[in-house]
């Protein structure tokens, strides 16, 4: 079936807002497995809604728009639907179904009508996640004529483009399942998806081509489930190895502690986090040797390497991760470009230092490196919990 979104408010094309409802959905529908060739965006404005719905009516099955509604029926969105149908929509009535709304005050609809399926959804975010996920996945999922299954498989500490080579071949084999590369901030996601008469034919179809991208680039992927982040799979790796963590972060400014206070649980194996930003800080709190900030500025190795030792620290943690970077948009080192970061991570007494060289602006450079040390710190334990258990 093919799927169409129309995205209505005027603030969307004067771009006070930025449209992440988009995104999200063209997620969800290759997920479905359904097929989209456009999104448009267009005003609060009735004529021009429905010039798109006649459009998208013409070439698409499921029409879902988003924004330009209320809590009322005589909101634009509805009105023009209405409209367009040439009919009063009665959310109780035939071929129409309502969408509860359990985070805000505007209800969705879902109208069925002349073997097309128009979908009307808030425009807030926070409430078309949640909406779309509890009921209009199962709707869809109930139309279809066949059974869609979606694994996805993440990956950090590699490219797109690295990922992309790797698994040409793969993906030009293989139609179903589809596959399909989403990059994240700092991380790529792969989508597996696979169409069958039931779910015992699409887990069917999927688990080998699981099995070929873990050869393929199985040391770089963290879990094959959806509901693991990266955070989560650090913490999880903590748990079960009776392992503590603690970070002191500079150009990150307390982001690792936050991504890993995101996970429920946290706390049993979370010591303590520090924001050392300044020179004083890392001497004062970390130990980090006044002479080694003098002779190789706050970003290099060599400090990241004392940061992560935590020679200032009592009673450190088991793991003890460390960040320091230029984050931009201006570099305060001579010949330090902005966007270098180097990150540590010290196991047990085993410490190790990466270099990193990110591109983008200050915000972006921040994510990536927050991204960059969750997967490190992962790698760390994984590789300590390896010699450990072979005796080296």
């Amino acid at each position: 079936m093919i799927v169409e979104y129309i995205s209505v408010g005027t603030e969307i094309l004067l771009g006070n807002i930025v449209n992440t409802n988009a995104s999200f959905l063209a997620e969800q529908f290759a997920k479905l497995g359904l097929t989209a060739y456009y999104q448009t965006s267009v005003g609060d404005n009735k004529a021009r809604i429905n010039e798109c719905l006649r459009i998208a009516n013409d070439r698409s099955d499921i029409i879902v728009l988003s924004g330009g509604m209320g809590s009322s029926i005589d909101d634009v969105t509805k009105e023009s639907v209405s409209m367009f149908l040439g009919k009063e929509i009665n959310p109780s009535g035939e071929g129409c179904k309502l969408i509860p709304n359990e985070f805000g005050n505007s209800y969705g609809l879902i109208i069925e009508e002349d073997g097309h399926y128009y979908i009307l959804l808030p425009g807030q975010f926070n409430e078309l996640k949640p909406m779309f996920l509890k009921y209009v996945v199962p709707y869809l999922e109930s139309i279809s004529d066949s059974v869609i299954m979606t694994k996805t498989v993440k990956i950090a500490g590699i490219s797109e483009d690295e990922v992309e080579e790797k698994i040409k071949e793969l993906m030009l084999n293989h139609s179903n399942p589809l596959l399909s590369i989403y990059p994240k901030s700092g991380e790529v996601h792969i989508h597996v998806t696979a169409k069958g008469c039931d779910e015992n034919e699409c887990e069917r179809l999927n688990k080998p081509v699981i099995k070929e991208l873990k050869t393929l680039i199985g040391e770089y992927i963290y879990t094959s489930e959806d509901e693991v982040s990266l955070e989560q799979s650090v913490v999880d790796l903590l748990k079960s190895n009776n392992l503590t963590i603690s970070c002191a972060e500079s150009c990150t400014g307390g982001m690792v502690a936050s991504r890993l206070i995101n996970v429920s649980g946290v706390s049993e194996v979370l010591n303590n986090c520090f924001v050392t930003y300044s020179d004083k800080s890392k001497h004062k709190i970390l130990g980090v040797k006044k002479s080694t900030l003098a002779k190789y500025t706050a970003v290099s190795k060599e400090v990241c390497l004392e940061m992560s030792e935590a020679d200032g620290v009592s009673n450190k943690a088991d793991v003890f991760v460390a960040v320091t970077g230029v984050a931009g948009p201006d570099s305060p080192y001579e010949g330090k470009e902005v966007g270098l970061v180097y990150i540590g991570c010290n196991v047990k007494g085993k410490n190790k230092v990466k270099e990193y060289k990110f591109k983008g602006d200050r915000i972006k450079i921040r994510e990536c490196a927050t991204t960059a040390a969750l997967d490190f710190t992962r790698v760390c334990i994984l590789e300590y919990i390896s010699a450990t258990k072979f005796g080296l």
